[in-house]
């Protein structure tokens, strides 16, 4: 089918903010007097959860399930994660935080060509905001068609919510569009909602398996430096373009 819509997942995606998460949630936790430490063996497992606040009630179970038992327990999460996000606000103005390769010379070559963009993440507003118009100085609702965020839908990645929400928002089918994804989670919730899925793994998830993607690349590459090929066709293309998208789109 003939390609209507991108979709740009954020983190990892867009640019590599992982480790910025990964250090703002050990810095919160040292603000509630916690003795937690996520170092990146478990970041690595607890990024396939999407979502902070589910990333802790997650590793609350699992290490401390005494816990369950404290009173107001949601507020309490929301707090550490109000003052994760805090903090990583911190590290994103204090960082030179650039885009991975080709991501913004794609968005432009797709605008030309009158193909919707979208962002689709599973991160709060708030966190996405501080990296687009912090880091890039971009507004993200000037640039994109639809921003897609955590706080849009119930259920977050893998769950295809986020992704049905944005192609009921747009008005298309599955078919028409292709996501752009960096993690298992990510790509389990295109391919559940449809969704044609080109992967470009991050520095967590480069052992990952995305045996159900239909291109797997290093990065979207760039005219002058080419992407290197996981897996999956590249139609002669060695970046990633609008004709290369199209091509995918149809096969």
């Amino acid at each position: 089918m003939e390609l209507n819509a991108v979709f740009f997942d954020v983190d990892g995606t867009i640019a590599e903010t992982e480790e910025f998460h990964r250090k703002s949630f050990n810095e919160s936790f040292k603000e509630f007097s916690l003795d937690w430490f996520w170092d990146e063996a478990i970041y690595k497992e607890l990024i396939n959860i999407g979502g902070g606040k589910e990333r802790i009630m997650f590793h609350l179970k699992k290490a401390w399930p005494e816990m369950l038992e404290y009173k107001n327990l949601s507020n309490y999460i929301d707090s550490i994660h109000k003052v994760k996000n805090e903090i990583y606000e911190d590290y994103i103005n204090d960082s030179k935080i650039t885009a991975r390769p080709g991501v913004f010379r794609l968005i432009e070559e797709l605008k030309k060509n009158n193909i919707s963009i979208a962002l689709v993440s599973s991160t709060s507003e708030v966190n996405l905001l501080n990296l687009f118009t912090k880091g890039f100085n971009i507004d993200p609702y000037k640039m994109f068609d639809l921003v897609a965020h955590g706080d849009c839908t119930k259920l977050k990645k893998p769950s295809p919510e986020i992704y049905e929400w944005a192609l009921q928002k747009l008005q298309l089918p599955s078919e028409a569009c292709i996501a752009i994804e960096d993690s298992p989670r990510g790509l389990e919730s295109s391919n559940n909602a449809s969704i044609k899925t080109i992967i470009t793994p991050s520095k967590l998830t480069l052992d990952e398996n995305f045996k159900d993607a239909k291109l797997i690349i290093s990065n979207l590459g760039e005219p002058d430096k080419p992407f290197k090929i996981i897996s999956g066709k590249t139609y002669g293309h060695d970046y990633v373009c609008f004709d290369l998208l199209q091509m995918i789109s149809e096969n």
